[in-house]
């Protein structure tokens, strides 16, 4: 509702960095992101985020351009269209008034939404003191909210050294699914996944994520000077800490488990990259595979190397992982490869790509079984989200009930 946050997961880890910020504004701070608040060095899940959300605020600049956030309207007053006194049209009022929420079944129907009021406020602080219809206005405040995104992403990914074109889009929150389809076609990113209750997403994982304590040893010194007894004898200091701390949280001794890593440069550089150092026995085989990595990792995240030049280690770093026990995902367990049981009714949306409304057919989540397909330009609907198909894309239902975007090519 206030922000949009970007992170990337590779091989199931999410990236992690050391330097962030808090206060005035909390994000990552890495490679030139850095904002206005109190910069920490502490090990911190490396996202990038943004003002914008489904309660920014749209508005004019003394210059007569449509700006959109970092002004929040929040949860109260909240968007205009919440009816809770809030006056500033925002993203959430700008979907509405395209049609892409359904004012009749927000929270599940629980809360109706005032499409009329979202209008007249799209009407009054953007289309009017722009010349424009509020349609028009409408779709520019999602479009330059996705820009934004799009950007967002850009950073997590590409300015990392990572192709957004080998990862799948996973989009969660109350708005993620309303605006991803958008955003993976601008990136191309080939799949987008919807998980399902997107709303309590984040909530789920914060019940489900294992435990962790971070320790760190600093050592700089060149890799081939690296005293390897020494370097066990750190290790082993910084579990034996770790495995204190988890067994005071009521971990079982079986269910903890270390990860070591090596924080490494080139002599002479400022920054360092993080390495995983596998596990075995420490000798001078697995040193060597390590600084092989080292070069792999600088090439992938700056576009070049230096084999020839020395390499050294900064901070030894371990983590101390307490494993807890995993709810299994629900299968639904039906067939459902015919999708149109699941139909609600059909309304007309507004897409950039149609320049205009289209007839556009509305589903129940719920009633979506395993195998069904829906071709877009479609809308599916739950409690806590909506999913927004857009043309030339299907969506499709796997046996845990995600949801899968993908260009109509690539469908099956």
């Amino acid at each position: 509702g206030t922000t949009t946050k970007t992170g990337l997961i590779q091989g199931g880890t999410p990236r992690v960095t050391k330097d962030y910020e808090v206060g005035a504004s909390a994000r990552s701070a890495e490679r030139g992101a850095k904002g206005g608040g109190y910069p920490i060095r502490t090990p911190v899940i490396d996202l990038v985020e943004i003002g914008a959300g489904g309660g920014s605020i749209a508005w004019v600049d003394s210059g007569g351009g449509l700006r959109v956030g970092p002004q929040s309207a929040g949860a109260d007053p909240g968007p205009v269209c919440y009816r809770l006194g809030g006056t500033e049209p925002t993203i959430t009022d700008a979907n509405l008034v395209l049609g892409r929420l359904n004012p009749d079944y927000f929270l599940g129907g629980e809360m109706a939404l005032d499409a009329e009021g979202a209008r007249l406020a799209i009407q009054e602080k953007c289309a009017g003191p722009l010349g424009l219809e509020v349609i028009e206005a409408a779709m520019g405040i999602v479009e330059i909210a996705n820009t934004a995104m799009v950007n967002a992403l850009r950073r997590i990914s590409v300015q990392r050294g990572y192709d957004p074109r080998d990862f799948v889009l996973l989009a969660f929150g109350g708005a993620g699914p309303v605006h991803a389809n958008r955003l993976a076609a601008e990136l191309e990113i080939p799949t987008t996944l919807i998980p399902m209750s997107p709303g309590i997403f984040s909530a789920m994982g914060l019940l489900v994520t294992d435990l962790k304590h971070d320790y760190s040893h600093t050592l700089i010194e060149r890799l081939e000077r690296l005293d390897l007894g020494n370097l066990e004898e750190s290790y082993l200091g910084m579990e034996a800490q770790g495995r204190q701390a988890l067994l005071r949280e009521g971990v079982h001794p079986e269910d903890i488990s270390f990860l070591r890593q090596l924080d490494m440069r080139y002599v002479g550089q400022s920054y360092e990259l993080p390495v995983p150092l596998q596990e075995g026995l420490l000798d001078t085989v697995l040193l060597a595979g390590v600084q092989e990595r080292f070069h792999q990792e600088h090439e992938r995240a700056y576009g070049f190397n230096a084999p020839e030049e020395p390499v050294e280690v900064v901070t030894l770093r371990s983590t101390a992982v307490g494993h807890i026990a995993k709810p299994r995902l629900h299968e639904l367990g039906r067939d459902g490869g015919d999708a149109s049981s699941a139909q609600r009714a059909t309304r007309q949306v507004y897409f950039a790509e149609t320049a205009g409304f289209v007839d556009c057919p509305t589903y129940d989540r719920y009633r979506l079984g395993p195998g069904a397909a829906i071709q877009g330009p479609a809308v599916v609907e739950e409690m806590d989200s909506t999913t927004l198909v857009h043309p030339g894309y299907v969506a499709t239902v796997d046996k845990f009930g995600n949801v899968f975007l993908t260009g109509s090519g690539q469908a099956g």
